[in-house]
């Protein structure tokens, strides 16, 4: 598939995205930039980036010939209109191209955000470098660490994602160095397997209404943090001497101080490892806040008939039984052998 990226970036694709914030994932920002445009360059962009029907001959020779790869990877259909993406764009970031899906309101099964972005700002690889991508999606933060000569193994719990994350490794070149497995966290595993030199993780951590305990393998928990606790209860085994982990999370904050702080001091404790928490972003957490409303939404989606005002003030109240005064967007760094836990607040407070 790289013929495709070589024809793309001759028609200036690479060009008109790199007009665009490293980490934007915004279509109503590519729409606007697309009224500029025209040609083959403006077919391509409204197909591959606003998932636009085109007719195929309208396409470039090397797009056409991938097209039955889309098709089959689920990210394309052929309808009567022409042919079409069907929920994912084509992103490109950190010199990576990506099939994937940026947040939405709406179950997201490819995700690709600012978060996605930042995190794999925060780590580096050494060429043949071993790299364990938990949460996988699409497979971004393993291609990057591919791309820089690190053999990565991508871990993703859906198939039908992990199947884009293959595509995506072939559209960048790097199939031969980037294994997908499908299953649940460190599951899919060899038992016999070494560990890494790296282990990232950009789990799902949108707080979920099921109590701790009985949440589903992607939810996130009453504190959103469930997933966040699996993956650290992993590390030990499957971090290698001297080396790093990283991890998004969303950490709930009172007046004090993280509620999961004295947790994952703790764990850092037991475990002989420095552990950094890096705080940016802050969220409220009150009924009429964004973070409650999604909360809210997420759970209809699986269960319609809920009446929203009882889980809007369900939500809430989960987050006032921790005494919550807001959530924040954390990435934390493991680093094995070491036995320290630092907090730094990028945004005050």
């Amino acid at each position: 598939m790289t013929p495709v990226v070589a024809e793309l970036e001759r028609l200036g694709l690479a060009e008109f995205l790199a007009d665009f914030p490293g980490d934007g994932v915004d279509r109503l920002e590519w729409a606007a930039g697309l009224r500029r445009l025209d040609g083959g360059l403006r077919t391509v962009a409204g197909f591959l980036l606003l998932g636009e029907p085109v007719r195929e001959e309208l396409l470039p020779p090397a797009l056409r010939g991938v097209l039955p790869a889309l098709v089959k990877g689920g990210v394309a259909v052929r309808g009567a209109a022409g042919v079409q993406l069907v929920d994912v764009s084509l992103f490109r970031a950190g010199g990576v191209w990506l099939f994937a899906e940026p947040p939405s309101p709406f179950p997201v099964r490819h995700y690709f955000g600012r978060d996605s972005v930042a995190l794999s700002r925060r780590t580096g690889y050494r060429p043949g470098g071993r790299v364990l991508d938990l949460c996988s999606g699409p497979g971004f933060q393993g291609l990057v660490a591919a791309r820089q000569g690190a053999p990565a193994t991508l871990v993703e719990l859906l198939p039908g994602t992990a199947a884009v994350a293959r595509l995506n490794a072939e559209l960048n070149g790097v199939a031969d160095r980037v294994e997908v497995l499908v299953g649940d966290l460190y599951a899919p595993l060899p038992a016999e397997v070494e560990p890494y030199d790296r282990v990232i993780a950009n789990i799902p951590f949108l707080p979920t209404l099921s109590p701790r305990g009985e949440e589903a393998a992607h939810e996130g928990g009453e504190d959103g943090f469930s997933v966040g606790r699996r993956v650290l209860a992993g590390l030990p085994r499957y971090l290698a001497p001297g080396g790093a982990a990283h991890l998004t999370a969303l950490l709930l904050q009172t007046d004090r101080g993280l509620v999961a702080g004295g947790e994952l001091c703790a764990w850092a404790a037991e475990h002989g490892c420095g552990l950094t928490v890096t705080l940016t972003d802050r969220m409220a957490v009150d009924a009429d806040s964004d973070l409650v409303q999604t909360t809210v939404s997420d759970r209809l989606e699986t269960d319609p008939e809920a009446a929203p005002e009882e889980l809007t003030a369900a939500a809430a109240g989960m987050y006032a039984r921790h005494g919550a005064t807001a959530a924040r967007l954390a990435y934390l760094r493991v680093d094995h052998g070491m036995a320290d836990f630092r907090v730094f607040d990028r945004a005050g407070g």
